[in-house]
């Protein structure tokens, strides 16, 4: 199971195009229901939108580890539980979740960051504060519209980024092309040692130095040199571990090919 995460700033679409997956595409798609401390909405529903709990329950929460990824906003607590996680897994569908880049982040640092994808939703600006002004009154719009440019400038902490601003129709187009590529991608088995030796389909060999985790979104990074030029480099590790795509050979060779285990 993958679990998919949309975050980016408010009025970005986020709500919208999960409400479009989970009604096209319930098939191969969970919604992951948060729970929170705040009181409902006008139209939020119990168990669709949240599970409202109060106070007590959160404390019980607490005390017994049952909370996998909590933030706190406007002094209400927001987060997941582990029951939670445990009955979208019993479905045997992909999680799929709205979450900030705080939740993003916990979450990838406790169920590991390779069963996680996220997708920042772009949308412009100018659009995004023109429909806060018609949706928000004023405390909230100033409020907002300082987190909307704060999360723009965090648009490189996912690993994807969707563009809407087009139609909803693009975008959602857009969104079922990665969760169709991230879902059809065969498994990650081969594990990463310091000291390992790498040959580079073009020739260079490499040394493994040590694998890592990037401080913005916590993507496994494997940290390499070259043996002929003493170069560092980083390099996502799902793509150290990828395969290339020779033309001009009519063949798809590993990017790299270990040649020495570590002694």
């Amino acid at each position: 199971m993958k679990i998919f995460v949309l975050n980016g700033p408010p009025a970005s679409g986020k709500s919208v195009l999960m409400d479009y997956l989970l009604l096209n595409d319930s098939d191969y798609l969970e919604p992951i229901i948060s729970f929170t401390t705040r009181r409902p909405k006008p139209g939020e529903k119990e168990g669709k939108d949240y599970y409202f709990i109060t106070r007590q329950q959160y404390t019980d929460y607490r005390v017994k580890g049952e909370i996998i990824e909590e933030i706190t906003y406007m002094e209400n607590n927001y987060g997941i539980t582990r029951k939670e996680l445990e009955r979208v897994q019993k479905s045997g569908k992909n999680g799929l979740a709205i979450l900030n880049l705080e939740g993003l982040r916990i979450l990838k640092k406790v169920l590991g960051p390779q069963n996680i994808v996220s997708i920042f939703i772009y949308r412009d600006l100018k659009d995004i504060l023109q429909e806060l002004k018609q949706i928000c009154n004023e405390m909230e719009y100033t409020r907002k519209v300082a987190s909307a440019k704060q999360e723009m400038k965090e648009i490189g902490a996912s690993d994807y980024v969707l563009y809407n601003i087009g139609s909803l129709a693009e975008a959602y187009q857009q969104l079922k092309d990665i969760l169709r590529k991230e879902i059809n991608a065969p498994p990650i088995n081969r594990v990463i040692e310091p000291g390992q030796r790498y040959r580079h389909f073009k020739g260079d060999l490499y040394e493994v130095i040590t694998t890592a985790l990037h401080s913005e979104n916590y993507c496994p990074l494997v940290v390499y040199k070259n043996l002929s030029t003493g170069e560092v480099y980083a390099r996502p590790y799902d793509l150290f571990c990828g395969k290339k795509e020779l033309e001009s050979q009519n063949r798809i060779v590993n990017r790299f090919e270990l040649v020495e285990e570590k002694e």
